[in-house]
């Protein structure tokens, strides 16, 4: 967004829901168990960011001003 592209969120929204997406398929393959709970951890915190991201662009928040911390 600091670059200007009004698009900026949505875009991003894109590329998170595809990396889970990656993520799952990743999982769903044989793993040792150590790396299985290392994807499912990022999976769990990327699951996190998206709905935080889908939160700002639904609300159309554009900088932390608004939004309350």
């Amino acid at each position: 967004m600091d670059g200007g592209s009004e698009n900026a969120m949505k875009d991003y929204l894109v590329l998170i829901k595809k990396r889970i997406d990656d993520l799952i398929k990743r999982v769903r393959d044989p793993l040792s168990p150590e790396l299985r709970v290392k994807i499912i951890t990022i999976i769990t915190i990327d699951v996190h960011e998206r709905d935080v991201i889908k939160m700002f662009v639904d609300k159309k928040i554009a900088d932390q001003g608004h939004f309350k911390w």
